[in-house]
């Protein structure tokens, strides 16, 4: 992985952490009011769904930028894409993770106040660093253990004596939002790490990985919608109770997974291949958000 840029200045840092910092709390605020206010209840399912389009949308038009012609755009498609099916197959294990995590983002929201699971999700940083140790065989000082013991202290004494939650006009399940909210951090943890190796592992485009990974994402989350609220989207419509609060909620997802992105490139560049770094663990996770 490249050297971060020297010429990027702290405080345009300190900005990039501040706006990612206001977004991920605006999605958190929003969509809690998504699923708990008194209008028709949407799909969640059909959100994930939506969601994943628009991140493909997105990674095809960069690509074809990236790749500078029509041709050069097509014959990485027909390489990478619909000459790889094993390739696809391997971004398929992260699309099922992501699939899931976003899925029990939507749940444990449903469940619980937008402090407390906002709070209580941050456990996937220890979930995340784990992962890192067991699948990159990186190492991590003792500095770093202590701040990740002191994280989930911290989470546990927030939960010791939680505040009053918000009233809302349904019914909640604080025992099923937490479970929900365990999944979730075991997903976003596994999926990063996972999706930085594949990374790591070829000097394959980053856009053209985003894309093997939608595509697969798109396929899971049709499938999950089918599943799950197949009989009420045939009878209610896919776009069922969908409100400007709901869309507002999609485009943070995709803005702050894209956001994380595009900031990640800028500050440190592409990853690209190396084989050593991967044993040694030298090279820093980055996780795509929904996305989060």
């Amino acid at each position: 992985m490249a050297a971060p840029r020297d010429n990027v200045t702290l405080l345009f840092k300190l900005y990039c952490l501040a706006v990612m910092t206001l977004m991920a709390a605006a999605y958190t605020v929003a969509l809690r009011y998504t699923r708990t206010s008194d209008k028709e209840l949407y799909f969640s399912t059909t959100a994930v769904c939506i969601t994943e389009v628009i991140k493909l949308l997105l990674s095809v038009g960069i690509l074809a930028k990236e790749t500078g012609s029509l041709g050069r755009f097509k014959a990485s498609l027909r390489e990478n894409v619909l000459g790889s099916p094993k390739e696809l197959l391997k971004l398929s294990v992260p699309s099922l993770v992501y699939a899931v995590q976003n899925n029990m983002a939507f749940l444990a929201l449903s469940n619980l106040d937008a402090a407390v699971y906002q709070v209580t999700y941050q456990l996937k940083i220890p979930c995340t660093a784990l992962c890192t140790v067991l699948m990159l065989n990186r190492t991590l000082s003792k500095l770093q253990w202590v701040s990740v013991f002191m994280l989930c202290a911290g989470v546990t004494l927030v939960q010791w004596k939680p505040a009053q939650a918000t009233k809302v006009v349904v019914e909640q399940n604080p025992l099923l939002g937490f479970g929900a909210i365990a999944i979730a951090v075991l997903c976003s943890g596994f999926a990063g790490v996972y999706f930085e190796k594949v990374l790591k592992s070829s000097d394959t485009s980053l856009w053209v990985r985003n894309i093997q990974m939608y595509l697969s994402g798109i396929i899971v989350t049709l499938v999950g919608v089918y599943l799950s609220d197949g009989a009420e989207i045939k009878e209610k419509g896919f776009f069922y109770g969908y409100t400007y609060y709901v869309w507002f909620v999609i485009s943070l997802t995709f803005a702050l997974g894209t956001l994380l992105v595009c900031v990640s490139i800028y500050l440190y560049g592409l990853p690209r291949q190396d084989t050593t770094s991967i044993q040694q663990g030298e090279t820093a996770s980055k996780e795509r958000v929904i996305g989060v």
